[in-house]
C-alpha cells in the first residue's frame, strides 16, 4: 500500500477527465493549477468536445490515453462517474482522485451510487481519493503537484496535512499561508469512499520527509486501526488533531450516571490521548502547536527559563507556565553571578530575567545561553523599544547562534506586537523555525504542546493490564439473562459477573421475611442498608427503595417491611429485598458504556449522589492499560481527596487500576453489555468495593 500510495501523490503522468478551457470550470481549474504549479510529469486532459485544452493535445475519452498514466482525477458529472471509474479500472489506472460531489452526503440516490462505487474499487483494486473532495497537493522537494482546485499551493514545508471536510482544508490553507507555516502534502479526504486517513498515516508513518501530521476530522473510519497507528507513529513524528465537532449521542436512552455525563466529546478526548494524538480544537490553537513542532525539539524536562526586556511580560509568562504545570525555577548564585556580569545593576536576576528595556542583542545572545544551562527549555520575550540602536534581526541572528549551540532545548520567541516593526525578527526566525509569537500566553501554550508530544514518546502506554481469567464465569451469568429475555441484572448476578473479572462487592443477603433482616444485623454488625433489589429500578432514593443506617433488630424488621409495600406500591415483579454492610470510605464512581463509534468507554469519577452535579469524571477507551488507568484517576480535580487529607489515609489505586481496566476488558469481551454504574464504590487504604450496581443488557 505505501509503494501504491507514492504513485498517487507522486504520479508521473497525470490525466483530469472532464477538463475545459471555460472560466470557472472545476476541472479546467485543477488542469491549469496543474500547469502553473511546476509538475514535471505529463498532463492529458480528456474530453470529447475539444482536441486541445490550454495548449495541451485532449484525447476524447478514458480509453484514448497513453498507458502510464499513474492519476486520474475525475471532475465529471455523478451520472457518469462510476463508468469513467470501471473505464480505469479496465485501463489499469489504479490511482484515482473523485472530485465530483453528490453522493451519500446528498442523500438515498447519492448513497446508493456510492455504494456501487465501493464494489468498483474493491472489484478493481484501486485506491481512490473521495469522492465529494477538492483533491491533492504535494509540494515537497520531489514532487510539484496541485492536483485540486484550491486557490492555495502551499510553499512546501515538514508538515503533512489531511482533512476530511475540502472547505475547512482551504481555509487552513489559507491561516497556514498567513502564519507562514510549511505544508508539503495535502489529503482532502471528502466521502472516503475508498481510502482513508488510516491509509495515509501509515504511508506518512514511512515517509522521511515528512515532520509533524496534522490531520482535521469530522470523524474516524476505522478508530481501533487509527489508535494502532498513531501510537505507532507518535513514537517519532506528532500526530495533531483538530476534532473540534461533537458527534450525536446514542439514540437510545440511559440509565446510568456513565451514559448521562459521558459526552461525545469526552470520549473523543479520552480516545485521541490514549492513542497519543496531540489534540487541538480550535484554528489557533493548529497553528500555534504546529509552529512550535516544525523544529521537532522538545524538552527533556519542565524547567523553563523565561529572558525578557519588559518585566510584565515576563510575569504572564512565569504566571502561564505554573498554571500549565511547568516549572519557572530559581536561579542558581552562580548563574545570578555571571549574569550580573555585563547585565546593568537594574537588571532584575531572578526568574524571569528582566535585562530591562536596553538590554542590547549580545546581552539577550549571551544571557539565553547561560539560562540554558540550567533549564530545558527559554521563553525569549523581546519588544523593540522605543530607541534601539541595532536591527531588530540582530536580537534574532543571536537566539539563532544559541540554537544552533542548543539543539536538543526548544527555544521560544515572545514580540508582544503585531507590528511591521518585528516583521523581519520573526520572518528570520521562522525561516530557521524557532517559532515566535506575540503574546507570552501562547509562546506558553505552544511549549505544553512540546512536552505533550515529549510525553507520548516517552509513555509505554501499550503494556495491557492482566486479563482476568472468569469470561466462561461471566458468560454463563449473561447467558441466564438472556435466556429469561431480562435487560437488566440483579445484584448477586452482578456482582458475581463482577467478581469473575477481580471487582470486589460488599457484603450482602437477600431477606425473606423480617427475621432474616434481624439474624443478618446480628452477623454482619450494625450499622445495615436494606434496599429493593430489582432489575429495573434505576434510581432508589428517589423511589424511596433504599433505608439505610439501621442499628438495631426492630429497625431492621420495620425497614423489611417498608421496602416490601415499595415493591407492592411499585408493582415490581420478581423484586427482592437486599441487606448490606455498610462500608465506609471514600464513595467513588465507575462506569461502562459501548460508545457506538468508539467501542466500551470506561468512566471514573468522585462518586455520590452529586456526580451529575459536579461532572468532575474522566474517561478511557478500552483496552486500557493500567498507565491509562492510572492516569485517568489522576486527572480528575478532586484527586486530592484521595490522598491522605485529615487524619484519613490514601486510598489505595491498584484496586482502582484494576476495577477501570477490567470494566474496560468487560465491555470487549460482551459488546451486548449496554451499560455498567457503579456508584457507590466505597474505597479504603486496602482494597475498593461496588456497593451498589446497575447493569444493563442489550444483545440487539
Amino acid at each position: 500500500m505505501t509503494e501504491g500510495l507514492r504513485r498517487l501523490l507522486e504520479p508521473r503522468s497525470v490525466a483530469v477527465v472532464g477538463a475545459s478551457p471555460k472560466p470557472g470550470s472545476v476541472a479546467g481549474t485543477i488542469l491549469k493549477n496543474l500547469k502553473d504549479c511546476g509538475y514535471r510529469g505529463s498532463l492529458h486532459p480528456v474530453n470529447p468536445k475539444y482536441t486541445e485544452v490550454f495548449g495541451l493535445p485532449c484525447v476524447p475519452g478514458i480509453g484514448a490515453l497513453p498507458p502510464d498514466v499513474d492519476l486520474a482525477i475525475l471532475a465529471i458529472n455523478r451520472n457518469v462517474v462510476l463508468g469513467a471509474v470501471e473505464e480505469c479500472g479496465r485501463k489499469g489506472i489504479v490511482h484515482l482522485v473523485i472530485i465530483t460531489a453528490g453522493f451519500k452526503e446528498s442523500g438515498p440516490e447519492g448513497a446508493r451510487l456510492e455504494e456501487e462505487l465501493r464494489a468498483l474499487i474493491d472489484r478493481y483494486g484501486l485506491n481512490v481519493v473521495g469522492p465529494n473532495c477538492m483533491g491533492i497537493i504535494n509540494s515537497s522537494e520531489r514532487m510539484k503537484l496541485n492536483a485540486s482546485f484550491s486557490r492555495w499551493f502551499p510553499p512546501g514545508g515538514e508538515i503533512a496535512f489531511v482533512s476530511q471536510s475540502g472547505s475547512l482544508g482551504e481555509t487552513l490553507l489559507e491561516c497556514f499561508e498567513d502564519a507562514g507555516l510549511g505544508v508539503s502534502r495535502f489529503v482532502n479526504l471528502g466521502n472516503r469512499a475508498g481510502l482513508t486517513e488510516n491509509d495515509f498515516l501509515a504511508y506518512l508513518a514511512e515517509d522521511d520527509p515528512c515532520g509533524p501530521i496534522f490531520l482535521s476530522l469530522e470523524s474516524f473510519a476505522d478508530p481501533r486501526e487509527f489508535r494502532r497507528l498513531v501510537a505507532r507513529i507518535g513514537k517519532t513524528k506528532p500526530v495533531v488533531v483538530l476534532k473540534a465537532g461533537r458527534t450525536e449521542a446514542g439514540a437510545a436512552a440511559v440509565a446510568s450516571h456513565t451514559g448521562s455525563l459521558a459526552s461525545p466529546d469526552a470520549i473523543v478526548d479520552a480516545f485521541l490521548r490514549q492513542c497519543g494524538a496531540l489534540r487541538v480544537t480550535t484554528i489557533e490553537e493548529t497553528i500555534t502547536s504546529l509552529r512550535a513542532l516544525e523544529r521537532g525539539v522538545l524538552p527533556d524536562g519542565d524547567r523553563v527559563a523565561i529572558l525578557t526586556n519588559a518585566g510584565g511580560a515576563g510575569i504572564i509568562a512565569a504566571d502561564a507556565c505554573v498554571r500549565d504545570g511547568l516549572e519557572v525555577p530559581p536561579l542558581s548564585d552562580r548563574l545570578r553571578r555571571k549574569l550580573a556580569e555585563f547585565l546593568p545593576p537594574e537588571a532584575g536576576l531572578g526568574n524571569p530575567v528582566d535585562m530591562i528595556a536596553t538590554a542590547s542583542s549580545k546581552q539577550y545572545e549571551k544571557g539565553l545561553e547561560l539560562l540554558l544551562e540550567e533549564t530545558d527549555a527559554a521563553i525569549v520575550i523581546f519588544r523593540p523599544p522605543l530607541v534601539f540602536h541595532e536591527p531588530v534581526e540582530a536580537v534574532g541572528e543571536g537566539i539563532l547562534r544559541v540554537a544552533e549551540k542548543r539543539p536538543d532545548k526548544p527555544i521560544l520567541v515572545c514580540t508582544l506586537s503585531h507590528s511591521e516593526t518585528v516583521e523581519p525578527l520573526v520572518v528570520r526566525l521562522r525561516a530557521a523555525d524557532v517559532p515566535a509569537y506575540a503574546m507570552p500566553e501562547t509562546a506558553v501554550a505552544a511549549l505544553s504542546i512540546l512536552r505533550r508530544a515529549r510525553d507520548v514518546r516517552r509513555t509505554d502506554a501499550s503494556a495491557a493490564a492482566e486479563r482476568p481469567d472468569g469470561r466462561e464465569a461471566a458468560a454463563a451469568v449473561l447467558d441466564r439473562v438472556r435466556e429469561e429475555e431480562r435487560t437488566g441484572l440483579f445484584f448477586d448476578e452482578g456482582a458475581e459477573l463482577l467478581a469473575a473479572y477481580g471487582i470486589s462487592v460488599c457484603p450482602y443477603a437477600y431477606l425473606l421475611d423480617a427475621e432474616e433482616g434481624a439474624r443478618f444485623l446480628e452477623e454482619a454488625g450494625p450499622p445495615l442498608v436494606l434496599k429493593v433489589d430489582a432489575p429495573d429500578l434505576v434510581h432508589r432514593f428517589e423511589m424511596n427503595a433504599v433505608i439505610t443506617g439501621i442499628e438495631t433488630d426492630r429497625g431492621a424488621r420495620e425497614a423489611f417491611e417498608d421496602l416490601q409495600a415499595v415493591i407492592a406500591s411499585l408493582g415490581l415483579e420478581g423484586a427482592r429485598v437486599l441487606a448490606q454492610k455498610s462500608v465506609s470510605g471514600r464513595e467513588l464512581i465507575f462506569g461502562l458504556e459501548q460508545d457506538p463509534a468508539f467501542g466500551p468507554a470506561v468512566m471514573f469519577g468522585i462518586g455520590g449522589t452529586l456526580v451529575e452535579a459536579l461532572r468532575d469524571v474522566s474517561f478511557g477507551v478500552a483496552p486500557i492499560s493500567t498507565v491509562q488507568a492510572e492516569r485517568m484517576i489522576r486527572s480528575i480535580r478532586a484527586f486530592p481527596l484521595l490522598e491522605a487529607f485529615r487524619g484519613q489515609p490514601a486510598v489505595a489505586l491498584p484496586p482502582l487500576v484494576r476495577i477501570v481496566t477490567a470494566l474496560g476488558q468487560m465491555g470487549l469481551d460482551f459488546p451486548g453489555i449496554a451499560e455498567i454504574d457503579l456508584n457507590p464504590v466505597i474505597a479504603d487504604e486496602r482494597d475498593a468495593v461496588a456497593v451498589d450496581l446497575l447493569i444493563r443488557w442489550n444483545d440487539a
